[in-house]
């Protein structure tokens, strides 16, 4: 079990991204099996994200060494959430296809579905290993009453990788990913009389006024593509230090269907990730010890079509720039780890700064935050007998604002005002978090080990709190 569910590992986690790394995730095989059910309740929250998450979970992973020399690892899950009074939001994975969303004012619950799979391969030739990867995600979302959401979404991604020992126990590697997504959103009305007008917005509470409006149905397309690659060099398959570095870029297009069944390019969204990250470790007796250090930028820039119609078909006549989103993060982290024969110990404390700046061109319209957190995860295990194991972990995270401004230009419509006042005011709310979970493994002769496992957490912000729980059953062999 302190094999399969490593401290260690989970502080190094960003190796892992190469599928040519995958044969040093663990000394031996072992998969999972395992129901969630999980509950959040806030009172202060995002209105385009939902108040309330319920649902539960079926999810199943496994790592299987076949032989030293390779390894076979694969995952798969489905979730069934309902997430209850989204509002200025009928799409799914906001923080993806924003600003360039679709809002209404009434908004309502939604039901969800994901579907989760995932599998790879690596295999060491000598000095060489070769590691591939694909996984498929997908989404339904739906409401049955108006306004009436039927979302999908789609997510292909394929991984392949290369690492290769040149001397004394250094390795250098290399990776390329390649991705697409699709989401395809469509909201109409049952009711004839007393829609609600939805707004294909811009950013900041702007909205293009062309193609927003009162209809019975409308549809509107998100299509991205998407590389990565990276690299890095390790020293005794990372336990004893390595350095890596990511860099990747995406394009997003968002279309809507008009009545003659032409679709008309809205917006473009590009996304430019640059990460690269450090770690050092030590070996103090029966004490291990780690450093690590971690950079990450995240660029974003929105261009918007523009269309006259004032000939008897629509013509676009300009393609500008309107928005930008600059966010930094660096990272600070530690981890201590005790292994005995009874028990083990591991704390990870971090301490991270983070800067966004995000702002409308266009008419300008824009906000800049900047944060400092920190926090603690503490990971215990007891070996109470032969055949059971209790682990216990803790830990906190403090968000404090440091800095946080605003130019918020106002719009003609007041709803939408409160809106991005709203939201202004919860990015620039401190929160502190606490919480715990706790698990319980016994080992019965003849069939798999069984487990239980429960978790809270309690985050405050603006003197108010957001719950979270959740209880998991399954088995690991």
């Amino acid at each position: 079990m302190k094999n399969q569910y490593d401290s260690e590992r989970d502080f190094k986690v960003n190796i892992f991204y190469n599928p040519a790394n995958m044969l040093d995730y663990s000394s031996s095989s072992f998969s999972e099996l395992y129901v969630d059910y999980y509950n959040q309740k806030d009172k202060i929250y995002r209105q385009q994200n939902g108040s309330e998450k319920q649902g539960f979970g079926v999810i199943t992973n496994s790592y299987q060494k076949l032989n030293k020399n390779k390894v076979l690892w694969g995952s798969a899950s489905y979730q069934n959430l309902k997430t209850k009074r989204i509002k200025y939001n009928e799409n799914l994975d906001f923080d993806r296809v924003a600003p360039y969303i679709s809002s209404d004012s009434v908004g309502g619950d939604l039901e969800i579905e994901k579907y989760q799979f995932s599998g790879g391969y690596a295999q060491k030739f000598n000095q060489v290993t070769l590691g591939a990867q694909a996984s498929y995600n997908a989404q339904l979302g739906a409401r049955a009453r108006d306004p009436r959401i039927n979302n999908t979404t789609s997510e292909l991604n394929l991984k392949i990788g290369l690492k290769y020992a040149f001397y004394r126990n250094f390795d250098v590697s290399l990776y390329a990913e390649g991705e697409r997504y699709l989401q395809n959103s469509k909201v109409r009305f049952a009711s004839k009389i007393g829609q609600s007008l939805v707004y294909q917005m811009t950013g900041f509470g702007f909205y293009n006024s062309l193609f927003s409006g009162g209809t019975t149905s409308l549809t509107t397309v998100n299509e991205e593509y998407g590389y990565k690659f990276g690299g890095g060099i390790n020293h005794k398959e990372g336990k004893d230090f390595y350095i890596l570095a990511h860099i990747g870029q995406s394009n997003m297009l968002k279309s809507y269907k008009g009545t003659s069944n032409r679709f008309y390019d809205l917006s473009d969204l590009n996304k430019d990730y640059f990460e690269v990250e450090g770690a050092k470790f030590f070996q103090i007796a029966d004490h291990r010890l780690g450093v690590k250090l971690n950079y990450l930028s995240n660029q974003t820039t929105g261009k918007e079509y523009g269309y006259t119609n004032n000939t008897q078909l629509l013509e676009q006549i300009y393609k500008r720039l309107s928005y930008k989103r600059d966010e930094t993060i660096t990272s600070f982290s530690l981890l201590y780890s005790l292994n005995k024969e009874k028990f083990s110990l591991s704390a990870l404390p971090y301490f991270r700064m983070q800067e966004i700046k995000d702002q409308r061109i266009n008419p300008y319209s824009g906000q800049k935050f900047e944060y400092s957190i920190i926090g603690l995860i503490i990971d215990y295990k007891h070996k109470i007998a032969n055949n059971q194991v209790l682990t216990f972990r803790p830990f906190f995270d403090i968000k404090s604002v440091t800095s946080s401004k605003n130019a918020l230009t106002t719009i003609d419509l007041s709803f939408l005002n409160n809106w991005i006042n709203q939201d202004y005011n919860y990015l620039a709310s401190d929160i502190q978090t606490i919480g715990a979970s706790l698990r319980y493994d016994i080992k019965v002769e003849k069939i798999p080990a069984l487990f239980v496992e429960t978790g809270f957490s309690n985050s405050r912000i603006q003197s108010k709190n957001n719950n979270f729980s959740t209880v998991m059953v399954g088995i690991t062999f």
